[in-house]
């Protein structure tokens, strides 16, 4: 087994970039390494699996305008600062000494911006470093919606270019890593002439589906191999 991070932007559905590790190793670190490729005015929106206080923090201030959005921590203590709304508020929580003996410059506490919404089954609250200036909190809760779109992408991966197959064909450790990142690289490629094809139409990236384009790239390749012989 193995353990695979992805940085996908969700809007082209193309992988930014990936790190791949023994299954055995945390997905935090693995995400630490995307940091320095997040540019300026972006949003990242993780996973519930990425709750780290090292990881937000650092996310935020190395750059310029770089926010995020996250569910929710259970269990967590927080107090609230100041209420922007209903069910939008301004929370402040403590960094747990494991992380400040990792990283002695974490600071005591950490503010953030906790956003609660309704979906189906109940209340989801989303923590953000998003502005009430610039974010209501309609916006952040939509703008979370967008995270399933990671879903999709793998969803792409495992169904139409694996046809559901669980394993991998490689037996062996450093085959096994070349046979998945050639699945990402193909995958990219099929991405990006979805996106070429709906920039032509005026079309958003997310809209065209990814099987078709897969299967008419396949059926185009096959036409033109040739076999020579000497």
């Amino acid at each position: 087994m193995l353990r695979l991070v992805a940085l996908m932007n969700i809007r082209s559905h193309t992988v930014v970039d990936a790190q791949i590790s023994p299954y055995r190793w945390g997905e935090i670190p693995l995400a630490t390494s995307f940091l320095s490729q997040l540019p300026d005015r972006s949003i990242t929106l993780f996973d519930k699996g990425f709750w780290s206080a090292d990881l937000l923090l650092t996310l935020a201030t190395q750059r310029e305008s770089r926010h995020w959005l996250i569910p929710e921590r259970k269990n967590i203590k927080r107090e609230t600062l100041a209420i922007y709304g209903k069910n939008d508020a301004l929370v402040r929580m403590q960094v747990s000494p494991q992380a400040r003996k990792k990283n002695p410059a974490l600071p005591e506490y950490w503010d953030a911006r906790q956003v609660s919404y309704q979906v189906k089954g109940g209340m989801k609250t989303v923590p953000t470093s998003l502005p009430v200036e610039r974010y209501s909190a309609s916006d952040i809760a939509q703008l979370y919606q967008e995270r399933w779109e990671i879903e999709l992408g793998f969803r792409d991966i495992k169904s139409s270019m694996q046809h559901n197959v669980v394993t991998l064909r490689s037996k062996k450790v450093e085959l096994v890593y070349q046979e998945l990142w050639g699945l990402l690289l193909t995958y990219n490629i099929i991405r990006r002439e979805a996106a070429l094809a709906a920039i032509a139409f005026e079309r958003s990236p997310s809209e065209i589906r990814f099987k078709p384009v897969c299967q008419q790239l396949i059926v185009m390749a096959g036409s033109r191999t040739a076999i020579v012989g000497a």
